[in-house]
């Protein structure tokens, strides 16, 4: 009795480890059978995507490229590697369900045999807890290649966004070097104000603060930069190394903001979502009300979600365009005052340090022009994403 009560237990843990491991590969497609493609997206396609040795050699360079990320994250990232050796391409959403299945009536079985009411109350709802859960995490080869695909896609835009953040960091660092020196001409100013009795040492103190307050600014924007870099070099499977050179980026749109229709966008967006796509089909692979329930609620808020995120997008390109034209604005006024500056200062009306503010301001103002663009860039290449189907909801 004892030896059968072990063999159970043993049987039981295998079966429970088989739910939970499974092990796959895909190093040849399987016969997916008859399977409804989402917008013609095929595993071959993707996956099995053909490199020629001169593009491989050319993605291995110690350089980024922006318009080569998408290539080197599906090649060269580690999680998205693993998610695809791990794909599972040869087996059917009912040969996976089949496997939890077998451990939940192992436990069902097992109820019976228990000593007491409360063990095999407790038995039962562990069957059951396993039936749910492979309701949950089993589901057809297709419905996760496309999750896969879904994660990879998110992955290349959030690199491209690194790598948009890291090149607009060299404009941050620029106006915090200028914030710098105009403190230290202000603290100057202030100190020569206090020592002649025309200033306080309140004013003295301010400007010795803002002096601190400009030298970490620039600690923090050089902390900024090299951690940007340092994880747009890890996505792309790179080391994160200083030899490797980011290009610049080419800042065109590839857009016409002035003519996005935002309800026309948003029907094209739902219908590429693959996120909605996955939970449709996960509500058809559903064997217990729990689990298609569940997923019904996620798919009927779906719809909703979609488009309160494009809106937001959409919301972001209006802000970053509003921004643009302000810096262009801010820019032309200290050209302005720049010209009028210049024109005191050769007559002797304000000193060497005031025109030098107006330099500053100047500096500071187109800097800060460049900056906008490449908040407007990432304003347009997430909404771009977000049409093609690859934001969450």
């Amino acid at each position: 009795m004892l030896k059968e009560g072990r063999m159970r237990k043993t049987k039981i843990t295998k079966l429970l480890s088989l739910a939970f491991v499974l092990i796959i590969t895909f190093n040849s497609f399987a016969d997916l059978g008859d399977i409804e493609y989402f917008n013609e997206l095929t595993p071959q396609a993707h996956i099995n995507k053909i490199y020629s040795v001169e593009r491989k050699n050319e993605l291995k360079r110690n350089i980024v490229n922006y318009n080569d990320i998408d290539d080197m994250v599906h090649l060269y990232n580690p999680e998205i590697l693993n998610n695809w050796n791990s794909w599972e391409n040869n087996k059917s959403s009912q040969d996976i369900y089949d496997e939890y299945q077998d451990a939940a009536n192992i436990l069902y079985d097992a109820a019976g045999s228990q000593d007491s009411e409360m063990q095999e109350g407790m038995m039962l709802a562990q069957g059951k807890a396993m039936q749910i859960q492979a309701d949950k995490n089993a589901s057809d080869s297709y419905t996760n290649f496309l999750s896969n695909y879904l994660a990879e896609m998110q992955l290349v835009l959030s690199t491209k966004i690194l790598d948009l953040n890291y090149q607009k960091s060299a404009f941050e660092l620029l106006n915090a070097n200028e914030s710098i020196l105009e403190s230290k001409r202000n603290m100057e100013k202030a100190e020569n104000a206090l020592k002649y009795g025309a200033g306080t040492q309140v004013e003295l103190l301010t400007a010795k603060k803002a002096v601190v307050d400009a030298e970490s600014a620039l600690v923090s924007a050089e902390s900024s930069q090299k951690t940007y870099k340092r994880k747009l070099l890890l996505n792309c499977g790179k080391p994160a190394s200083d030899d490797i050179y980011i290009e610049p980026i080419d800042l065109g749109l590839g857009l016409d903001v002035s003519s996005i229709k935002l309800s026309d966008d948003y029907q094209v967006a739902l219908a590429n979502n693959i996120q909605y796509e996955i939970y449709r089909r996960k509500i058809e692979n559903a064997r217990t009300d729990e689990v298609k329930n569940e997923y019904k609620i996620l798919y009927e808020s779906a719809p909703e979600k979609i488009y309160n995120d494009l809106e937001n997008k959409y919301r972001n390109i209006l802000d970053a365009l509003d921004t643009s034209y302000n810096r262009e604005v801010a820019l032309k006024l200290a050209k302005d005052n720049l010209t009028k500056a210049n024109n005191e200062y050769e007559h002797g009306n304000i000193s060497t340090k005031e025109l030098l503010t107006a330099k500053y301001n100047v500096s500071v103002a187109s800097n800060n022009i460049q900056i906008a663009k490449y908040d407007l860039k990432i304003a347009v290449e997430t909404y771009k994403y977000a049409i093609k189907g690859f934001s969450n909801c």
